[in-house]
């Protein structure tokens, strides 16, 4: 069977792909939506110096939870869904008691290494003016650094049982909403640089909170069902025997998203730093509908791979790239070519940060072509090989930037970016491809990208040589593009399977008229 052939097991598997990323989809834009809101009030109440402070203590902090929860996130997902598909194996039980004991430990050993090299780290990334600043804050962040790994690993539990719910709930609304919330206010009173950092941080404790709360429900919820249990040492070295390498995957990934902020910020200044989280955070939006598709994705592919469904999981692979490129593509397109428009939002000190958002955004169009290309390797079980992948996409994107950014500034650092990027999905493709022969071409793959390029890419570049980049040239780009965008994906929604939407749809509305009547 080809991944063109529609069966009812295709069908089926499209439907499965609709109902677990549709809410996760709508999670995503808000989320990207809240993030930037976030950052329009970091830059805009703190300025560009102050803002990019602010920039450098979370960079710092992202790249030490996902450390931290050493891939438990991901471990905790792929074998909480096999022992729901299995009748043998560790049972979601021990698979917590495996996964999360680790977490709290290492977490607390980076709390105190990071308080106590705070002070270290505040004269590397802030200079002579800002050290105090960011010193404070580091410190502050580092006792929340186990809450928030063990809230990455605890969403990651949850999406085991098939369901994004709670990650879109408390990662993508709540803790986002929650954080604009608080930052907001703080700003707005003036209060000092520790507090600013723990009211942010404030919000991943009570997200962790509602993590755990629905995490009991689903297990509570879930039918028992008698399986051959394993012993718990036996469970732990096959958990972190797979768990282990993906934590270093996962580390060298979210360096790449991250480092290079420190790195702008330490070679460069904290202004710098802040232009640069700008401009990057703006493509960043976009890969939140690739993590969307790509959560939703993760529990599918574990599952059909351990039935040894290989067409079928080629199949999804192929309908989840070309949603991921239907939804990413016109704003990847949109930033290319009205960078300058999309930063002066910002303020001018912003606009001179557009040749970084169009390498960005090419580097991006590339990268979403491939879709859920790492994640189908780690759930084929070659997390090995994904951290080969990311080691050598982190170790790239250091060095380049280490060369490029006294040279070249922030288009260095974003070239830098840009080939770490292309790295990082290149190589899973090319093992993928030979592994199971699967890649994301096909009739889906070229439907979605020339409705992309043939409207917000064709009538883009038209209106940005004709009139330039203003905000009402975008606000016209965007009706006029969209419109012509809806009609084609419309036309095409059978080759896209966007039928599975349409269904979902019609389900959910039926159970509400009959709970109505």
């Amino acid at each position: 069977m080809t991944p063109d052939v529609v069966t009812s097991e295709t069908v089926s598997d499209a439907a499965d792909l609709a109902r677990g990323s549709s809410v996760s989809l709508l999670g995503s834009v808000a989320g990207a939506l809240l993030s930037m809101a976030l950052i329009y009030v970091v830059t805009s109440g703190l300025g560009a110096d102050n803002g990019g402070v602010f920039f450098e203590a979370i960079a710092f902090f992202n790249i030490a939870i996902v450390a931290v929860a050493i891939g438990a996130d991901t471990g905790l997902l792929r074998f909480t869904s096999r022992s729901l598909a299995l009748t043998e194996g560790p049972g979601p039980n021990q698979l917590l008691i495996v996964g999360l004991g680790p977490v709290l430990i290492v977490g607390v050993v980076v709390a105190v290494t990071g308080a106590i090299l705070a002070p270290t780290l505040g004269e590397a990334l802030g200079g002579d003016d800002h050290a105090a600043a960011v010193t404070t804050m580091l410190r502050v962040l580092s006792c929340f650094i186990p809450i928030g790994a063990l809230n990455l690993a605890v969403l990651g539990a949850t999406r085991g049982y098939g369901t994004m719910l709670p990650t879109v709930a408390t990662e993508r609304i709540g803790r986002p909403a929650l954080q604009l919330a608080l930052v907001g206010s703080a700003v707005l009173l003036g209060v000092s640089a520790g507090w600013l950092a723990a009211l942010w941080a404030l919000a991943f404790l009570l997200a962790y909170l509602v993590a755990v709360f629905w995490l009991r429900r689903l297990r509570v919820t879930q039918p028992q069902r008698s399986r051959r249990l394993v012993p718990l040492v036996e469970t732990a070295r096959e958990f972190w025997g797979f768990t282990l390498p993906r934590a270093l995957a996962s580390m060298f990934r979210v360096g790449v998203l991250w480092l290079d902020v420190l790195l702008v910020g330490a070679l460069m200044s904290p202004r710098d730093a802040a232009i640069y989280t700008v401009a990057t955070r703006l493509i960043q939006a976009g890969f939140l509908a690739t993590d969307a598709i790509g959560q939703a994705v993760e529990p599918m592919f574990s599952s059909l791979l351990a039935r040894g469904h290989a067409d079928r999981t080629h199949n999804v692979y192929q309908v989840a790239t070309a949603w991921l490129i239907s939804l990413t593509w016109p704003a990847f397109l949109g930033a290319w070519i009205f960078a300058p428009g999309i930063l002066g939002v910002f303020g001018s000190d912003f606009e001179e940060a557009a040749p970084v958002v169009a390498i960005l955004a090419g580097s991006a169009l590339l990268g979403s072509s491939f879709g859920s290309i790492d994640v189908l390797l780690v759930m084929a079980g070659k997390s090995i090989w994904s951290l080969w992948n990311s080691a050598a996409s982190l170790v790239a994107n250091v060095v380049l930037n280490l060369i490029l950014i006294p040279s070249m500034g922030l288009n260095g650092a974003a070239l830098a970016w840009a080939i770490s990027r292309v790295i990082a999905n290149v190589l899973p493709f090319l093992e993928m491809r030979s592994l199971l022969g699967i890649n994301p071409f096909g009739r889906r793959w070229w439907t979605a990208v020339g409705a992309s390029v043939g409207t917000f890419g064709l009538i883009g570049l038209a209106l940005r040589l004709t009139l330039g980049s203003g905000i009402g040239v975008i606000a016209l780009y965007v009706v006029s593009a969209g419109a012509a965008y809806a009609a084609l994906v419309w036309r095409w929604r059978h080759q896209l399977d966007l039928s599975a939407f349409a269904g979902l749809l019609r389900r959910r509305i039926g159970a509400v008229d009959g709970a109505g009547q």
